[in-house]
C-alpha cells in the first residue's frame, strides 16, 4: 500500500474515491452523494488546492482523508476506507500521514469530526492520540 498525494491535476482520482466513499457510507459525511456528483470539474480541482489530499492505493484507491486550514487549526476531514481494506491499517497510514504533515507544516492542533456512534473511527482516532474536544462531536489531537 501507498499513501499519495493528490494534486489538482489529478482531481478525477479524488472525484472517484470521494463519490465511492459517499456511495458506500453516506451517513459518516456531511454531504451528499447526490451533491457532490454536481460537482464539475473546476469544483473538483479547487477542493485539491490549498490543503493536503491524500488517498491510499492498492494499487487501486482504497481509503483517503484531506485536510484543511480552519482558524487556527489544521482540520482533518474526509476520511474513508474501502470496507474491504478495513482492519488493515490502511486508515491508520493515512491519519498518521497528515498528522506527520502537520507537524512538518507547524500546525500546533489537529481537529476533527465523528459521530459519536462511529465507534472504529473513534478508537482509530484515540489510538492515535486524540482526545475529545469541548466541542461535541469533535476530537482533536495536539501535535508536538
Amino acid at each position: 500500500m501507498q499513501i499519495h498525494q493528490v494534486t489538482p491535476d489529478e482531481w478525477r482520482l479524488w472525484r472517484d474515491i470521494r463519490l465511492e466513499a459517499l456511495a458506500n457510507d453516506p451517513a459518516e459525511f456531511g454531504s451528499t452523494l447526490t451533491r457532490e456528483q454536481e460537482y464539475t470539474e473546476d469544483d473538483w480541482r479547487e477542493r485539491i488546492v490549498g490543503g493536503l489530499n491524500l488517498v491510499a492505493l492498492d494499487p487501486d484507491a482504497v481509503g483517503l482523508v484531506g485536510a484543511t486550514s480552519k482558524p487556527g487549526d489544521l482540520y482533518l476531514y474526509s476520511m474513508w476506507v474501502r470496507s474491504s481494506h478495513r482492519g488493515q491499517g490502511v486508515g491508520e497510514a493515512l491519519v498518521r500521514a497528515v498528522l506527520a504533515w502537520a507537524a512538518q507544516e507547524g500546525w500546533e492542533r489537529v481537529r476533527l469530526r465523528v459521530w459519536k456512534d462511529n465507534l472504529p473511527a473513534r478508537k482509530l482516532y484515540l489510538r492515535l492520540g486524540f482526545v475529545d474536544a469541548k466541542e461535541p462531536e469533535h476530537m482533536e489531537y495536539l501535535v508536538s
